[in-house]
């Protein structure tokens, strides 16, 4: 035991140039049980520790809020699904994409406690900044929970691909095509049941392949760009990989996306412009993909910059995914009302189909994760999560063919980074955290200030300096408040601008 103590604290004791980001939790270094303390840690000494008694009376406000914030992200799209789109092959697979991720919900809730007394017993835990001086600034929380929303996403997207390519693709369609005369109830759910039943076509039948095959290559490369990055965030949370190899790794993860990109690399010239420059679309070529690039290293970056309060991370993923996911159901209807696709319309359908498969299990292990992250937070999501968060929804955004509108949706974590240059680049002074100061005694935040006397740049303490100190759940619901105009402010965008910009 005194070997593993000291191993423990040299490995710690090494200086490393740390990521500027916010973090919540001081990490504590542990030495590894042996055999009988792990015997009893797993009592329920180790249950109270993971889930304080005087915790579990908040456990329906809790809910309460994860509930409302879910239906508040999620009931746009369902009621475009229900009332906007008719009975078709694209409502069918939706809805089975809806009912896996229930499933991967119920999984994840189930699965978190088991990774968290896991991670406890290693030693991977933390204690809350934003509650120091407090009874519950002393508790351990387990931390990199991440890795149990990452794994039952990948779980869920691998046994949709099994569904898709079996019950959905074209070549199990023939009949319903033949019968779409009659209306559109040869395309509901009674369908379903009838293509469920119809054997594989014969490997050679032409259309059939091609698809399937096309299909396969993106769906499997974002799975390979999600894995990596739940691989890598883990990783992080281990060995507190420095933050500029932290910019690297996305890099890499992020080949398998820009290799199977099989969209166009013209943007859409705008309305006034096209007079002058004579065109309605300018193909970029190789700009576009370095366009793509920078936009997944962002967005795996972005929502660990803003972070560092309890809930925050999950909760502004749920909010993007919910926009994301409303987004593609739009787009959906639109294409599912037309008598006669075309091909361009085929891409259209398919491209935002595929984003809704990936976002369709995001909202749910989130909401999961939100059970036991949002304040007083029972767990830490660590750089797992939030890598895999971003990845996910850079993989929806890209293979969707709506990289603008995404960076859109991520407009408060594009305000924070801008913010935050100064600090980042080290034009002023970064301490290793930013997060706000607790007042122990009033149990408010305030704002925090660096080296040379000014505040910290990141919006969280732009937050407290505009409005005034709070606790830290009025701090966070105000940040996902701003996080939902922004999403909503772009619809209304995009709904102005229809016909007159683009």
């Amino acid at each position: 035991m005194a070997s593993s103590s000291s191993s423990m604290g040299s490995r710690k004791g090494r200086s490393r140039r740390k990521s500027p980001a916010p973090k919540r939790r001081e990490r504590v270094a542990t030495p590894s049980p042996t055999r009988t303390t792990r015997k009893k840690t797993t009592t329920n000494e180790t249950t109270e520790t993971v889930w304080p008694e005087e915790d579990k009376r908040t456990c329906w406000e809790r809910t309460i809020f994860v509930v409302a914030l879910v239906l508040c992200s999620v009931l746009p799209s369902v009621l475009v699904v229900l009332f906007r789109m008719p009975y078709s092959r694209e409502k069918d697979s939706l809805l089975a994409s809806a009912f896996l991720s229930a499933f991967g919900f119920v999984l994840c809730k189930k699965l978190i406690p088991v990774v968290a007394r896991a991670n406890l017993r290693k030693g991977l835990f933390g204690r809350d900044i934003n509650k120091k001086g407090t009874k519950a600034g002393q508790k351990p929380v387990p931390e990199s929970l991440g890795l149990a929303t990452g794994l039952v996403h990948i779980v869920c997207i691998v046994l949709f691909q099994q569904i898709h390519t079996h019950f959905f693709r074209p070549s199990t369609l023939l009949v319903d095509m033949d019968d779409s005369s009659s209306g559109a109830g040869g395309w509901g759910l009674r369908s379903l049941v009838a293509r469920m039943a119809i054997s594989p076509a014969p490997a050679k039948q032409p259309g059939m392949d091609d698809w399937t095959e096309k299909w396969l290559i993106q769906y499997n490369s974002a799975l390979a760009s999600v894995s990596l990055m739940v691989f890598l965030g883990f990783a992080d949370d281990v060995l507190d990989i420095p933050w500029r190899t932290k910019l690297a790794l996305p890099t890499v993860a992020t080949l398998p996306i820009i290799a199977a990109y099989t969209g166009r690399t013209s943007v859409l010239v705008p309305i006034p412009l096209r007079g002058y420059l004579g065109c309605d679309l300018v193909d970029l070529g190789w700009v576009y993909q370095v366009f793509m690039l920078l936009v997944i290293v962002f967005c795996t970056n972005s929502i660990n910059i803003l972070a560092g309060l309890n809930g925050l991370e999950a909760g502004q993923t749920l909010v993007i995914a919910g926009a994301v996911l409303l987004f593609n159901c739009q787009k959906l209807a639109s294409v599912a009302d037309l008598p006669v696709m075309t091909p361009e319309h085929v891409g259209v359908r398919d491209a935002h189909l595929f984003s809704a498969y990936v976002v369709l299990p995001l909202i749910a292990v989130t909401a999961a994760l939100l059970l036991f992250n949002y304040y007083p937070s029972r767990v830490f999501v660590g750089d797992t999560y939030t890598y895999f968060a971003g990845m996910a929804l850079a993989v929806s955004g890209i293979l969707g063919h709506f990289s603008e509108t995404l960076l859109l949706f991520f407009f408060p974590q594009i305000l924070n980074f801008v913010y935050s240059v100064p600090q980042l680049f080290k034009v002023v002074p970064c301490p290793r955290h930013r997060l706000p100061v607790h007042d122990p005694k009033t149990g408010l935040l305030y704002p925090s200030k660096r080296g040379d006397g000014g505040y910290n740049l990141n919006l969280v303490t732009l937050f407290l300096r505009l409005f005034g100190p709070c606790t830290e759940r009025q701090l966070c619901n105000r940040i996902l408040a701003f996080q939902f105009a922004c999403c909503a402010g772009t619809f209304a965008l995009r709904w102005a601008l229809e016909g007159i910009y683009k």
